[in-house]
């Protein structure tokens, strides 16, 4: 097991490392370790969730006591937002389905804009649906996905995410994918400037991904915490290179690891704002 270094800011994953799939439960302890936590530092649960609305998620964990200050949610809309609109990029094809789509009201749909926006995993989608994308990529638009993961669980199985489609289309078109989500450079830069850190090597990535939420984020300069939760599944800390700076069995256990002590349970109070 790896050991913490200095440590100024935690970034927490949400799916399968705080809460039970998108919209469930805390998982055990879960409450207990983040309060712990943002007692000594700053946190900022960073998650590329994109079947439910930011609003949608900021009421569900303060509803079970994780967050107080909406500001600390990072989700893939609030990323697109900050960067795509002081670019003027914030036009174009729209890609996304469900609820979600609420978040998207700040982005202008234009058949000949300059940006082609994912953010579905297209389980209701036809090839004839991702047509029209295809032609504007063809012509010079740019692909922003909102991440590009392989898969997800849901509820007790896996199905794929946002990745297979973006590979698709970037396959297809023979063009770049710009990623707005973990692990991509771009968020933890806005992550780090928004909490006034000066440097990657300064912040935590903790989560269930061992690709995604640790070993990219390693690559890129951070520490990276995989948790033996959500979609971790036996032998994944190996696969993955760089690999993890440790391992834990949940995030019960991140206090410790931190050198905070244990999280103490069962107390009263409200969640973290960071």
């Amino acid at each position: 097991m790896g050991e913490p270094r200095d440590i100024r800011l935690v970034c927490l994953d949400l799916s399968g490392t705080v809460i039970r799939g998108s919209s469930g439960p805390a998982l055990d302890g879960a409450v207990e370790a983040v309060r712990c936590i943002a007692a000594a530092l700053p946190v900022r649960f960073v998650t590329n969730v994109t079947s439910a609305t930011t609003a949608r998620l900021a009421a569900h964990l303060r509803e079970h006591g994780i967050l107080d200050d909406e500001s600390a949610l990072y989700t893939p809309a609030t990323t697109a937002r900050r960067l795509l609109e002081p670019e003027g990029k914030a036009a174009g094809l729209l890609l996304v389905d469900g609820p979600s789509a609420e978040d998207y009201g700040w982005f202008r749909e234009d058949p000949s804009g300059p940006t082609v926006l994912l953010g579905t995993e297209g389980h209701g989608l036809c090839i004839e649906a991702l047509q029209p994308a295809f032609r504007r990529l063809r012509e010079g638009a740019a692909l922003y996905a909102l991440q590009t993961n392989r898969y997800f669980q849901r509820r007790d199985e896996l199905v794929t995410d946002v990745g297979p489609v973006a590979a698709f289309l970037a396959y297809a078109a023979d063009c770049e994918i710009r990623v707005l989500g973990k692990p991509s450079p771009l968020l933890f830069d806005t992550i780090a400037r928004d909490a006034g850190i000066e440097k990657r090597e300064q912040m935590l990535m903790v989560g269930d991904d061992a690709e995604f939420d640790v070993s990219a984020p390693v690559a890129l300069g951070l520490a990276g915490v995989l948790v033996r939760t959500g979609k971790y599944r036996a032998g994944d800390e190996t696969r993955v290179e760089p690999p993890p700076t440790a391992t834990l069995d949940s995030i019960a256990d991140l206090p410790g690891w931190l050198g905070l002590g244990p999280a103490a349970p069962g107390r009263d109070g409200g969640g973290s704002g960071g």
